[in-house]
């Protein structure tokens, strides 16, 4: 039978009232807090007890103390005489629990632990939740502006997907941790004129939601570059997992050695955030020279070529195609809502004075219906908006043609103001819009091949 195990709660820093009731029930089912660290709250096993637990602070206390400091002790030694015993502490947070019914409250004066409580919270909550609050904000709306002027870019990407998911639910945890803290205090500041404690709020379930939310985004991307990613983005995936379990692992370990062998707060904090910098750094160096040389050596490889493109030069072009030695390349960024792939086909010439043709396209796949009115409408744009500060005869054209050849809803030939059209369209079939470009005028004939092949893949 296991004696100790470790869980992650999800308890605000300041909510000593929930923490209190939570202890309790833990010790009720056999379990006593024993450490709390990067690695989670430790639980040592013992007989079930009813116990009252009682959450206090130490301002000057730190995470990287070797152990109780002397105000601390004189602290503990305090309330040890009044029946309280000390458990185990989270920072400046400090756990203690009695078996006695009669025993004295610790804190006493509302007034006092309401100060002590805010100077706490002012490096421990309002600080990093502001902090991070700020970068939130700035990612979302980074998010948002991809998402009306580049929802392409961000519905075919798994990692821009995480990061709309992530960042907006981590924002309004923020403000609902910081606006709750403030309700609190102010009410607390309000009783405590009349000698009354005030019970702190509970997000716990808020809390619950939001990072199993951030922890399930968090996989479903993982699992999406290992299962259907390319090469490249599979290995990356599994080995940044790898990079952060063993950041964190590290970093953690090192602290607790040092507290373990009783260095003094400033040299473990020095050591630790050393060993993080510089751990950090020598591992995401390593991963990226890892993965530039083995996608050198053709180990890792963002491009896939297939043997056979969806569309090649020797469907459109048959017999007439020139001898050559013709290169295929194929890309895709892709996720379950949008796909964009793109495709080419080009040639050095072998024989002096012989051309031969060139063949791009991309493919974007809307596999959201909802989505492809805006997917449309990004691409038109991209062909139709100019630059103020180029001439006009250099600026872009896209004349709206002929569907029925390409089997298409919608077409467009694409060009210049000095130059004309040119051998390049924009093609809207029911989920695919495409672009496309050749070296040649496309007959009806190869218009439809396009169709059949691009529109319908």
């Amino acid at each position: 039978m296991k004696q100790t195990k470790r869980r992650m709660e999800t308890l605000s820093f300041y909510d000593r009232t929930g923490i209190e009731r939570h202890l309790e029930r833990m010790a009720a089912k056999g379990w006593m807090i024993e450490r709390v660290d990067g690695f989670g709250w430790r639980y040592r096993r013992t007989e079930p007890q009813t116990l009252r637990f009682a959450v206090t602070y130490f301002p000057k206390a730190s995470d990287f103390d070797p152990g109780p400091t002397e105000g601390q002790q004189l602290y503990h030694a305090m309330t040890g005489q009044a029946g309280w015993h000390y458990a185990a502490s989270w920072a400046q947070m400090q756990f203690f629990y009695t078996d006695r019914t009669d025993a004295v409250p610790i804190e006493t004066d509302p007034a006092l632990e309401l100060e002590t409580i805010h100077t706490t919270m002012k490096k421990g909550l309002l600080l990093p939740y502001g902090i991070l609050l700020v970068i939130g904000l700035w990612w979302s709306a980074m998010l948002a502006h991809d998402l009306r002027h580049d929802p392409i870019g961000l519905f075919s990407s798994m990692t821009n997907l995480f990061l709309a998911v992530v960042w907006p639910l981590l924002s309004l945890l923020c403000i609902v941790e910081i606006v709750a803290y403030l309700r609190w205090r102010h009410r607390a500041k309000q009783a405590a004129v009349l000698g009354e404690f005030v019970d702190t709020p509970n997000t716990r379930p808020f809390q619950r939601v939001v990072f199993a939310v951030c922890i399930a985004a968090f996989w479903v991307q993982i699992l999406y570059h290992v299962t259907a990613g390319s090469p490249l983005l599979r290995v990356v995936s599994i080995v940044m997992v790898l990079y952060m379990l063993v950041l964190m692992a590290v970093v953690q370990g090192v602290k607790q050695l040092l507290k373990r062998k009783k260095a003094s707060r400033g040299v473990n904090r020095a050591v630790t955030l050393t060993v993080d910098v510089v751990l950090a750094a020598v591992l995401m160096a390593a991963i990226v020279f890892g993965a530039l040389r083995a996608t050198q050596n053709g180990l890792l490889d963002r491009y896939n070529e297939p043997a056979v493109l969806p569309l090649t030069l020797a469907d459109l072009r048959g017999d007439e195609l020139p001898a050559a030695d013709y290169t295929p390349s194929w890309t895709e960024d892709a996720s379950p809502l949008v796909a964009v792939h793109d495709g080419s086909e080009w040639a050095y010439p072998t024989e002096q004075g012989v051309p031969v043709p060139s063949l791009g396209y991309t493919v974007t796949q809307v596999r959201l219906s909802a989505l492809y009115g805006q997917c449309r409408a990004q691409r038109l744009a991209e062909q139709t908006s100019n630059n103020d500060s180029r001439p006009d005869d250099m600026q872009r054209t896209c004349v709206p043609c002929d569907a029925a050849p390409w089997g298409a809803n919608e077409a467009w030939q694409l060009g210049w103001q000095d130059t004309g059209s040119a051998d390049r369209y924009l093609l809207c079939y029911d989920r695919n819009i495409i672009e496309i470009q050749f070296s040649w005028p496309p007959t009806n004939e190869q218009k439809a091949v396009v169709g059949v092949t691009l529109g319908a893949l």
